[in-house]
């Protein structure tokens, strides 16, 4: 049996309304930014393609992809609608590229480690279910095997298409059966969305 098609994508495509600052460009030790910490998180999985969610009009972060593994910018269809928008088309172009599962991890974790998001994909995958932390909802590996496929962009399009809908991604976790996992460990899925969280946890 052949290995699913894994595609890793990166969630930095936020407003960072709250840091008052992009938070894929805050400086970390070791790296250029926060962006290229997760996005080696990302590599270090080995998946068949990595996506960056990142809109247009955003600065380029300067991120790569090993040799034999295809990068894309992934941008959002509607602005402002939070990580389910990132996820709704990335859903999208995993189904349009024959991809078999999408492991997602927002931008803003700095201690996010690849073995926490590896131990998603083998949950995900032994459960043929969503799979994340107790903790928090992302990040999140999704299987995509049918029709819960269909399903989820069907479910994706209609959240996003209703102001009036809660467009969260702890919706996605209810509606649809998933796995969730105890938390890693203390920081691991720390994330920062003010600059007193980042100075609070940037160096834990």
């Amino acid at each position: 049996m052949n290995a699913p098609q894994l595609a890793a994508v990166l969630l930095a495509g936020g407003s960072s309304q709250r840091m008052g600052q992009d938070k894929a460009l805050l400086p970390v030790k070791g790296f250029r930014h926060l962006g290229e910490r997760n996005w080696q998180q990302l590599i270090d999985l080995k998946p068949t393609v990595l996506w960056l969610s990142r809109q247009p009009h955003q600065v380029e972060l300067g991120l790569s992809a090993p040799d034999g593994c295809h990068y894309k910018i992934l941008a959002d269809d509607i602005a402002g609608a939070g990580p389910l928008a990132g996820i709704q088309a990335a859903v999208k172009a995993a189904l349009n590229d024959q991809i078999d599962e999408l492991i997602l991890l927002p931008v803003d974790m700095p201690h996010i480690r690849s073995q926490d998001l590896q131990l998603l994909i083998s949950s995900g995958r032994a459960a043929c279910k969503a799979a994340c932390y107790q903790q928090d909802s992302l990040p999140i590996c999704l299987p995509l095997y049918l029709p819960i496929s269909q399903e989820l962009l069907r479910w994706l399009n209609e959240q996003l298409q209703n102001p009036a809908a809660r467009r969260s991604v702890g919706s996605l976790i209810h509606t649809f059966a998933s796995v969730q996992l105890p938390s890693p460990g203390t920081h691991a899925l720390t994330n920062t969305n003010t600059p007193d969280e980042w100075a609070e946890h940037a160096h834990h």
